[in-house]
């Protein structure tokens, strides 16, 4: 497999890697276009495990954007990360090519708006449009996609308009219709006036879908047909939709609430009216002036006439009901769904919801229609003129209703309603002939197979998705459309029998032939006819297209062409999904309808096995700007996905996404964030194998040399880093096979900053630098190298680009760090004393450092103890050992132990403190006594507690047990000086120091300044140099003297001299390090003089 190529193993690494990475990843993706890595990696994984992934189709007629790249980095590293787990993975790529979107950019590109329009301008020269346009921005897809490394195969993807594609939708809505789960019907269904067409439920539940909007919310009088007395008499319903008040036909009362009579007063001359409305609406609704007259239960209310508020006579549309009763219009009905927690208890009834529907097909009420299938008036309504959009009708109606006192009260309300998500224009609910999927048959098994699939995070697969499958409905499939698959449904024009066509090959029989050049698209499908089986009249294909959800939920079978030809055996393996990756919306749109149809066909096809659909889902959030808002052009806050990746690189943005908090969740994106990926992790990883490559490069280091010590016989921190580079290779491997990408970045980062760079490289910088190459040598070198493997083959699926640089470098090689093999842990080179020794030193280095900082103490100062208190033996014990001892003593820069002693409560007391909310509900009327017994428990058992353990107490003569929820341990500090804690561990400095420890202070000095220097100079890190000194004052003049040794060995100095006078050609440079202590220095390099 081939990779970019190199200049031999350990080749400096190229400067545009961390200044540059745009152009740095621009000549990796040359290599990789040049040398085939991605089908060679794939052809190396030919006979491997199978892991299935399913490309979610996007489509082509919109450009890519940075929400894009999260989702496609997501898919990217996960299928990276099992190819080199040696797996083999089918990376095919997919365009959704179909529906409204892709309508909406063709209107606009041709000036045109609306049905009538496209239909004048013709449906087969729209629809040609409509295939040129999804390809608008293919390139631009495609060349992202390469560019953030997402691996994918555009040379066979599946297209959803491909006629292949189109011809196992058609099996599938066949199969479906054989097994009887297709029906047509009438139902109010969320309706599109613009697009002029009905929406399906999980259309309603995409994001931005609802929007805050304000209307009217008005109280209606209807006046009772024959009232009572003399005075008027009204039944008051409330509406916040006065545009459906034309279309009234009924009104609801619930059949078990009280209703009240009252009368109330009417302005302010004294009349009064009496009203009908729901008991526990009347002091909301009327106040105080009620004069309750008489009570009655909804029941006896039924069949009550009142007079319309509107005259539209026929054409009436009629429900679905066995029986039509043109008596029950304008009366009061029943119904259970009536509540009396907001308006009048009694509910206007009218065709533009789905419960006032089903009271209407229940009665037999004949319905009229105010508003029509393009979201406008079909005839004048009083004041209203025909044509007049639903929206645009509220005022002129109300006042209207004002002027002949039927408006009782108005006001304005905010409250969330529905708008289209391909159009934004508002949706109205319309009762509408579709087709129909009864997936609610089956809904069971759905819910079954998807507590089967592991959601990332659960919350969704149990809460969002769980919930929708729990209230799904009938899934409406069919789009009043042009641009789609066309149902492949045929109904005779004499007797209404229903044949689905499952083929084109039977389409062909039926038909007796195809005309030349046969699309099965709109128009020409259309004129496919055929005569009906049953009584020799005319089958005519229904008008409708299928819903685009549809199509992309098909791709598991029709990317293949299932079940023709030889893609049977193709399905079987790549069946069912061992992961899929989309956005938080995808729970409305894709997840579902992979699921709908998959829980449908695997029961029952011996191609695809029962179950589960896909075995894992990860889910990704909103990508917010910086400051948490919504990107959208209206407020300028997008970020391009090309300006990113120019200023960083795709690494970075890759990196930065995942690293910075789970997917799931709503994502600040922030290029300072971007940055910091750079400078602090990458800049590392980067900087850490140079200091290798650097040195390994002048001693001729070879990994294979027989004379590395083997790994028992190196030292502490050789071991310690192996055993990490295995622990982290250990933890990304868990995190990476529970696709917790967040969890597996902080490993990487945490071991290659803390550990490699800041601990490993840092107090090991000696051992490299010394001029013989020895077993101790060998052996750092060779740890590094192994380490720096490990690092590099974690980071390869997220940050592919560096990976390859860096692998190439190490290597050598021309290979593909992508089709190397991320092997199992060597569980022999973990030592968990060893790595839990290590993070008790780093632990009091680090509170040693913070005691230095507070006291004002460099490092380079030398003191001549730390003191440590512990109450936890074994953690004494592995700090007395020589290893921890020494690595305290030279990071901290002291002489030795103060005291290393258990803690005497002298310094410092560790209490717990009750946990009251944890607490309270168990102990009841004993919390007050047991919390004063916690609050006085010894520090050995505080740090029982907070360590995982359990601790029993006596309360009232009762055995309780507490465990580590149930307290909270605190540190009361009483020390007479300065001291620092962690709650394990109590540390303090003996900061006195005595001449001796001053001079080794300004010498350690004096070799910052002297390498300072040497690197101003351009001198090689292991060019060797004659150096002089002089000091002025008493004790720089100490410290030359008593340790110029040290200095010399520490500068790298041949020779080592101390003069008033520099060298020839290498004048003075000055420092001041102290009151009254000043350092010359001048260097040459040695070969330079001799």
């Amino acid at each position: 497999m081939s990779g970019p190529r190199t200049a031999g193993r350990f080749a400096p690494l190229d400067e545009s890697v961390t200044r540059a990475p745009d152009k740095a990843e621009r000549a990796v993706l040359e290599g990789w276009r040049e040398r085939g890595v991605f089908r060679s990696v794939a052809a190396a994984r030919e006979e491997g495990e199978v892991f299935v992934f399913w490309e979610g189709p996007p489509t082509a007629n919109g450009r890519p954007g940075i929400h894009h790249v999260m989702a496609r980095t997501i898919k990217d590293a996960v299928c990276r990360y099992q190819t080199m787990r040696g797996k083999r993975v089918l990376r095919k790529a997919g365009w959704d090519t179909h529906g409204l979107p892709v309508e909406l950019e063709v209107e606009k590109a041709l000036g045109i708006n609306g049905r009538p329009e496209i239909e004048a301008y013709g449906i087969g020269p729209f629809n040609q449009k409509c295939r040129e346009s999804v390809w608008t921005y293919r390139r631009e897809w495609e060349q992202l996609s390469e560019r953030i490394a997402y691996w994918l195969d555009y040379d066979d993807p599946y297209v959803t308009y491909d006629a292949d594609y189109v011809e196992s939708v058609w099996y599938v809505l066949a199969r479906f219709h054989a097994a009887g789960l297709v029906y047509r019907g009438q139902r109010v269904v969320p309706y599109c006036g613009r697009c002029g067409t009905g929406l399906s439920s999980h259309e309603i539940g995409q994001p931005g879908v609802y929007q805050d909007v304000e209307d009217p919310s008005v109280i209606l009088r209807f006046r009772l047909a024959e009232a009572v007395g003399d005075e008027p008499e009204s039944l008051l319903a409330w509406t916040t939709t006065p545009w459906t008040l034309p279309s009234n036909f009924a009104l609801a009362v619930h059949p078990d609430s009280d209703y009240v009579r009252a009368r109330v007063p009417v302005g302010e001359d004294g009349r009064h009216e009496v009203v009908w409305i729901v008991a526990e609406r009347v002091a909301a609704v009327l106040g105080d002036e009620v004069e309750e007259l008489e009570r009655r239960k909804g029941s006896d209310l039924a069949g009550v006439a009142y007079e319309p508020l509107f005259e539209l006579g026929e054409p009436f549309l009629l429900p679905p009901s066995e029986s039509i009763d043109h008596g029950a219009r304008h009366r009061v009905v029943l119904a259970e769904t009536v509540t009396a927690e907001d308006g009048t208890g009694i509910v206007h009834q009218a065709p533009y919801g789905a419960d006032d529907w089903t009271l209407a097909t229940r009665h037999g009420i004949p319905t009229v229609l105010g508003v029509g299938p393009h979201g406008r008036f079909v005839r004048p309504v009083g004041p209203v003129e025909e044509g007049t959009h639903f929206k645009e009708a509220d005022e002129t109606l109300l006042a209207d209703l004002q002027r002949r006192g039927l408006l009782f009260a108005s006001e304005r309300a905010t409250h969330s309603y529905p708008h289209c998500w391909r159009c934004d224009t508002p949706l109205y609910y319309f009762p509408t002939p579709a087709w129909y999927i009864r997936t609610t048959a089956y809904k069971q098994r759905m819910i079954e197979y998807n507590r089967r699939c592991n959601w990332v995070p659960p919350q969704v697969g149990e809460g969002r998705f769980g919930d929708w499958l729990e209230n799904n409905i009938d899934w409406n499939i069919s789009r009043d459309r042009f641009w789609g698959t066309p149902l492949p449904f045929w109904v005779c024009e004499a007797c209404d029998l229903e044949c689905a066509v499952g083929s084109v090959e039977d389409l062909e029989r039926l038909a007796g032939g195809l005309p030349r050049g046969f699309d099965n698209h709109k128009p020409l499908i259309d004129e496919v006819t055929f005569s009906c089986e049953a009584c020799g009249g005319t089958m005519r294909r229904t008008n409708a297209v299928v819903d685009c959800w549809f199509d992309s939920g098909a791709m598991p079978y029709a990317q293949y062409h299932w079940p023709f030809g030889e893609s049977r055996s193709v399905v079987r393996e790549q069946f069912p999904a061992s992961v899929i990756a989309e956005g938080l919306d995808q729970t409305r749109g894709w997840f579902y309808s992979l699921l709908a149809i998959g829980a449908f066909l695997a029961e029952d096809d011996e191609d695809l096995a029962p179950g589960v659909v896909y075995r894992n889902c990860i889910v990704n959030g909103l990508v917010l700007d910086k400051d948490g808002v919504k990107m959208s052009k209206r407020l300028g806050n997008i970020v391009d996905p090309w300006e990113a990746i120019a200023e960083h690189g795709a690494d970075a943005v890759r990196w930065a996404m995942l690293a910075s908090g789970a997917p799931w969740l709503p994502r600040r994106f922030d290029l300072a964030g971007v940055l910091e990926v750079r400078r602090r992790f990458f800049g590392t990883l980067a900087n850490s194998y140079r200091f290798f490559a650097e040195y390994a490069r002048i001693d001729g280091f070879d990994p294979d040399d027989p004379r590395i010590p083997p790994v028992a016989e190196r030292s502490e921190i050789d071991r310690w880093l192996l055993s990490r580079a295995q622990s982290l290779l250990a933890q990304a491997i868990g995190c990476m096979d529970a696709y917790d990408l967040t969890g597996a970045c902080r490993a990487v980062e945490v071991f290659v900053v803390d550990e490699l760079s800041n601990w490993y490289i840092r107090r090991n910088r000696r051992r490299f630098w010394k001029g013989e190459t020895g077993p101790d040598k060998l052996a750092a070198y060779a740890s590094l190298h192994e380490a720096l493997r490990a690092a590099v083959l974690v980071t390869a699926p997220i940050a592919p680009f560096l990976a390859e640089q860096l692998w190439a470098s190490l290597t050598g090689r021309d290979g593909s760090v992508h089709g190397e093999l991320i092997e199992s842990v060597d569980q022999t080179e973990i030592d968990p004393e060893l790595e839990a020794g290590m993070a008790l030193v780093v632990r009091i280095v680090e509170m040693g450092r913070a005691l230095r900082e507070r006291a004002g103490v460099r490092t380079r100062q030398p003191l001549r103890a730390i003191h440590v208190r512990c109450c936890e033996p074994e953690a004494l014990e592995l700090l007395r050992g020589g290893f921890a001892s020494t690595q305290v003593f030279d990071e901290l820069n002291v002489k030795g132990w103060g005291s290393l002693d258990m803690d005497d409560g002298e310094l410092c007391t560790l209490r717990a403190k009750p946990d009251f909310r944890a607490l309270g509900k168990r102990l009841g009327p004993l919390m007050k006594a047991a919390g004063a017994v916690i609050e006085a428990l010894p520090a050995e058992q505080v740090v029982c507690l907070r360590d995982g353990g359990e601790v029993e107490i006596e309360v009232e003569g009762q055995t309780l047990t507490l465990g580590p929820g149930d307290v909270r341990p605190t540190v009361e500090l009483h020390a007479p000086f300065d001291v620092e804690t962690d709650g394990r561990f109590v540390c303090y400095l003996d900061l006195d120091l005595d001449e001796e420890l001053v001079a080794e202070g300004l010498a350690r000095e004096a070799i910052s300044r002297v390498n300072g220097l040497r690197r101003e100079s351009g001198l090689a890190v292991e060019e060797r140099i004659h150096l002089r000194l002089w000091g002025e004052g008493e004790g720089i003049v100490r410290a030359l003297g008593a340790h110029a040794e040290l200095i010399g060995a520490e500068t790298l100095a041949a020779e080592l001299s101390t003069a008033e006078e520099p060298l020839d050609g290498a004048p003075w440079s000055e420092w001041t390090l102290g009151e009254g202590e000043r350092l010359r220095a001048s260097l040459v390099a040695f070969e330079a003089r001799s």
